[in-house]
């Protein structure tokens, strides 16, 4: 006789699955960014993203952007510049403001940072069949939908309640 796995019983095995794919994509993008040509830090690359992004911005955009300290972003830009990836200039519409932005070599860094991260996920996904894929890519969507709707204040009460 097979028992009957419970709703509580699954959420709590997703929650336990969530972690572990947590655990296993920090370290598989870290082990990709410890590769010579890129060398970067997750740190390191999550700033390069965020700045690439925005094109060319200030230092308060880049903690709000990458939840850190103004001190961690600091040490990372620092970094970063002495690697010769970002570049620190006066704004444009406020000469005491700073901005920051990537040097051409920072772009191809960044770029390569992108097209490694895809060649990995390609790698990882290749073994689903391509109704498994957007099976997946559905299943993810509603999750991470629910995830921004919970953030933002969304059915926080009536999910308990339910």
């Amino acid at each position: 006789m097979t028992e009957r796995i419970t709703r509580d019983e699954q959420i709590a095995a997703i929650d336990r699955l969530i972690d572990e794919v947590t655990w296993q994509a920090q370290k598989q993008a870290i082990q990709t960014l410890m590769q010579p040509e890129l060398d970067l830090t997750m740190p390191q690359m999550v700033t390069l993203l965020v700045i690439q992004q925005y094109g060319s911005c200030r230092m308060g955009t880049l903690v709000e952007a990458t939840r850190q300290s103004g001190g961690t972003v600091t040490g990372i830009v620092d970094r970063l510049i002495q690697d010769g990836l970002v570049e620190r200039a006066h704004a444009a519409d406020d000469r005491r403001a700073v901005e920051v932005r990537l040097t051409p070599l920072g772009e191809e860094r960044a770029q390569r940072v992108i097209a490694a991260r895809r060649e990995d996920m390609y790698r990882i996904l290749s073994r689903f069949t391509d109704e498994q894929l957007a099976n997946f890519a559905n299943l993810l969507r509603l999750f991470t939908d629910a995830l921004q709707e919970d953030l933002t204040g969304g059915n926080r009460l009536k999910a308990v309640g339910s």
